[in-house]
């Protein structure tokens, strides 16, 4: 039977978490009779990640690509995107777990509107609070203020956030994280691949805009929920490898699509 949905995952020392990740897919496509693959991606882990992998892939269908070294989420994500078969594309965190509604339902979502670029579920944290995790494209001045609240480690409060999420029905958002998207696979061929630029972030809003530039939708549906074990790496530790890229993921960004302040639709 044809591929209907293949899985991208890419891991970095995800030991904790990738078994949960590759359970809940095999659960949910399994019971709802959903044929599928699943692509891995490691980063060069050092823990036990690509052993766990390895362990499950003998009761699912996995593809396990092992890098030497970290080349960040672009290059990985789009590794596998390349060797993907199936109509649909669901690109999942290592951290991420389905947790209630219908994988199918959200795929012929998705399907039956031509409009619709990327669909994005509902993401709930381990305490059962939903994440913010769709929000308006940002402006320079919203991203950098948060600056001086990671130095100090204080809570931060999304800027660029919607006055009325959580949504309780599908809607329209400018863009999503990147722990869960589903998108047809034509995309990659209509939008292109994740620019590899970018090492780990922001890909999600530089695609979002790409995806929105084409007048193409990106759409939040609550009726898929999936856990997130949120890991926020670049608010750890400041001067981290990871949080001075995505710094300059951040300026590369805003002079590649010469957006300064929250774009509207009729800008593009």
């Amino acid at each position: 039977m044809a591929i209907e949905l293949s899985f991208v995952i890419i891991t970095w020392n995800s030991e904790k978490t990738i078994e949960d990740c590759l359970r809940g897919i095999r659960e949910k496509c399994t019971s709802e009779k959903i044929e599928y693959e699943v692509f891995v991606v490691d980063n060069g882990s050092k823990d036990s990640t690509v052993e766990t992998i390895k362990r499950n892939a003998g009761e699912m269908p996995v593809i396990l690509t092992e890098l030497h070294k970290n080349i960040g989420t672009t290059k990985s994500r789009n590794m596998a995107f390349k060797q993907c078969t199936g109509k649909v594309i669901c690109v999942l965190d290592s951290d991420a777990v389905f947790f209630e509604g219908h994988l199918r339902d959200a795929a012929d979502t998705l399907l039956k509107d031509d409009s619709c670029g990327i669909l994005a579920p509902k993401l709930i944290f381990p305490d059962g609070s939903i994440q913010e995790s769709v929000l308006r494209f940002p402006s320079i001045f919203g991203k950098f203020s948060k600056i001086p609240a990671i130095v100090f480690k204080l809570k931060l409060k999304e800027s660029n956030g919607y006055e009325n999420f959580p949504f309780s029905e599908t809607t329209e958002v400018d863009y999503s994280i990147s722990a869960c998207w589903l998108f047809r696979r034509e995309l990659l061929d209509e939008v292109g691949y994740l620019d590899e630029k970018i090492f780990y972030s922001p890909e999600d809003v530089d695609y979002g805009i790409r995806i929105w530039k084409k007048g193409k939708k990106t759409l939040y549906y609550p009726n898929l929920i999936v856990l997130h074990h949120v890991q926020r790496l670049t608010h750890k530790k400041f001067l981290s490898r990871i949080a001075i890229s995505h710094l300059f993921g951040l300026i590369y960004y805003f002079l590649k699509h010469r957006y300064f302040k929250t774009p509207r639709k009729n800008e593009y």
